[in-house]
Order: structure tokens, then sequence, then C-alpha cells
């Protein structure tokens, strides 16, 4: 259970947290060795994003350590919402459903969690487990064991009890369609496409909503299943161990904030959607290699079904869960269109290679729409 503990600090707006603000958070949760510690011993890594402000932060090693407490910790404190995420804010977890499911994911091989906690001006944060992992790259999901272990990770996640509210899969369909209609023919858009020097005419002209409504019937005339979704399956929220131990899986998922339900496909075929995408590089967000190969997208579902099926105790085949899987790419990639188009929109921040990664999504769900037949 993810209990918040109440902390008497403060986080600066800017964000920028001091060394013994930092040991005074984290010596709240571990309470022999850390709070013994001379802060400007400490080696803070910052990572600041979009709207959460993570530092991983490693202490000495204290003269007569018992080893009983880690010497390096994640350390996460959590932003405002962004307008794209607002809109979902009905849906995603709050932050004490989003710790709970991290404490749940910890207990069964995920990253743990260590403490929840909240501020004086009401930050929430949470201090979990530095994993001796790294991101999933593209060219891993190449290697057949590795992408075994990433199926089976999402059907393990995707059939899990959650102690929380199960929402209609329809309520999440419903806003998301009438945020791309505000979006429809904007010529706001076009013009700050234009404006950089991508022409956007084609992408915001086109009717996504009456596409989605073909693709979710295509979807439920398949029986298609639901679970706990991700959503946000960019590849950097996949750990993959450095030192897996003999028998364990290679890979770890990470990154809650949008767990609600949805078709599993959502996350099945975001994952291989995914895979030509690198949304933090400076230089590029395409990814320079080939996409899913079929026969890999069947192995994978082939690795998901037999997961699902231990979890559930349904009987499904690689089949059903490709067929769904091919739908549900559709489906991941308009949630990216959507924050894109919300972001620019809000923002105004019309980056050239943001635009050109938006135009290469809309590419992939045209084409994909043609190939299933459903124009």
């Amino acid at each position: 259970m993810a209990t918040c503990t109440k902390l008497p600090v403060s986080i600066p707006k800017d964000r920028s947290l001091t060394k013994i603000m930092i040991k005074d958070i984290i010596g709240t949760f571990f309470t022999k060795e850390w709070p013994a510690v001379d802060p400007e011993t400490l080696i803070v890594a910052r990572n600041t994003g979009y709207a959460n402000t993570n530092c991983v932060v490693e202490r000495p090693k204290l003269k007569d350590d018992a080893d009983s407490e880690p010497y390096k910790v994640f350390l996460k404190i959590n932003g405002e919402m962004d307008g794209e995420i607002e809109v979902l804010k009905d849906l995603a977890p709050d932050k004490h459903e989003e710790a709970g499911i991290c404490y749940q994911y910890g207990q069964s091989g995920g990253a743990k969690m260590y403490g929840f906690f909240q501020t004086q001006d009401g930050a929430f944060g949470r201090v979990d487990e530095v994993l001796d992992a790294r991101n999933l790259k593209p060219e891993d999901v190449e290697d057949k064991h590795i992408r075994a272990d990433v199926a089976r990770a999402y059907a393990d996640f995707h059939a899990m009890t959650m102690q929380r509210k199960k929402n209609t899969v329809q309520t999440y369909y419903d806003i998301i369609t009438r945020e791309l209609s505000k979006y429809y023919k904007m010529d706001k858009l076009k013009r700050l496409g234009n404006d950089a020097g991508v022409n956007l005419d084609h992408v915001i002209d086109y009717d996504f909503v009456s596409r989605i409504s073909q693709v979710i019937a295509r979807l439920d005339s398949i029986g298609a299943k639901k679970g706990w979704c991700i959503h946000d399956v960019q590849f950097m929220n996949i750990m993959v161990k450095n030192n897996p131990k003999k028998g364990e899986s290679n890979v770890i998922l990470i990154d809650f904030e949008f767990v609600f339900q949805n078709y599993r496909a959502f996350d099945i075929g975001g994952h291989f959607l995914q895979k030509m995408f690198q949304w933090f590089d400076e230089e590029t967000k395409i990814v320079n290699c080939r996409p899913y190969a079929e026969d890999e997208k069947r192995h994978f579902c082939a690795e998901y079904a037999r997961k699902w099926n231990e979890r559930t105790g349904d009987s499904d085949t690689e089949e059903q869960v490709f067929m769904e899987s091919e739908l549900g790419i559709m489906l991941a990639i308009t949630f990216e269109i959507h924050n894109m188009l919300c972001y620019l929109d809000q923002e105004e921040d019309n980056n050239p290679l943001e635009l050109l990664g938006l135009k290469k999504l809309f590419d992939e769900f045209d084409s994909q729409y043609k190939k299933l037949g459903l124009n």
C-alpha cells in the first residue's frame, strides 16, 4: 500500500532542490545511514522534463556502514499537468493512485517504491529504486529474447488487478475525438506549420474522428480485449537490465502517469509504432532503422498471448492479438497526434523537427488505415 508522508519542506518554483532538501526528503524514508550523510558529499544527477523533476541521488559509503540502505535512489517531484494531459485528468490516475500502481508493480519485479510524499506547498513526489538498467533501444527488439520479455511484461501489466475504478473505454474515445475535432481544419495550425517550413494542411484537414470510429468498430467486431494500458509506450519507458539474474525478465516497465482502461491493442500497436520514433533527440525525431517486421510482430503477439492466457485463463491466439495490434497502431497514433496538436495550439512552439515527426505519424496512420481496408 502507498502511504503518503507529509514533509515540512517546500519546493522552489524553479524546482532547484538544494542538497540539504534532497537529503532531508530521502532521510525521511531511510533513517539509519542517510540522515548522517554530509549533504555536500551527495552526487546529484538532475533531469527536468516537460513536467516532472527527476534526480538520481548517490551518497558515499559511511564508516561502519551496515549496507542496510541503498547508496543510490531515484527522486521524482511531480510538476503541473500540461494542457494535453489536462483533458485526460479524470481518466489518468491521481498521484496517490499512481504511487499505488508503482508500489504494486514494484512488488512483482518492477522498480521498488521506497516512499511517497507531499510537501508543504502541495507538490507530490516519490523515492524509488534506481535500476541497474538502460533504456530500450530500437535494435533491442530485433533480439527475440528481449522482444519476448517486452511482450510478457505488457501482458502482465495489462492483466493486473488494481484498486481503482475502471473507466469505460468509450469515455477515452469520446474525449480524444472531441479534442481532435477542435483542430480539424484549424487555420492557426496550418499557419504555424507553414511558418516553420512544414506544410501540415493535409494533416489538419484529415478527418481522424470518423476514422477512429471505424477502427473501434472493427476492434469490437473481433472481440478485442481490454486491460490497464500505459499509453505512454515510448522506448524510454522500458528499461533493459544490465545484469539480469538467471531466469528473470530482461526488462522492466516504468512511468505510469497515464494508466487507465483501454483496448490492450493500444499499447501493443503503440510499441510497434514507437520503434520508428525518438522524441527526445535534438537532431531528429525519426529513428534511422527499419520498422518492426511482420514476423517479429507475430512472435511478440504469440508471447503476449501465452502470458495473457496464463494470467487470465483465456485462450487467445497469436492471430487474435496480432489482428488487434494492427488496429491498435492507429489508436496509438491518434494519442500522439492529439498531444502534438494540443501543444502546437497552446504553446505555438512550431519546432520543425516535431512537425516532421507529426507528418510521419500521419503517414503511418493513413497507410495503415488503407492497408486494413477501413476506407
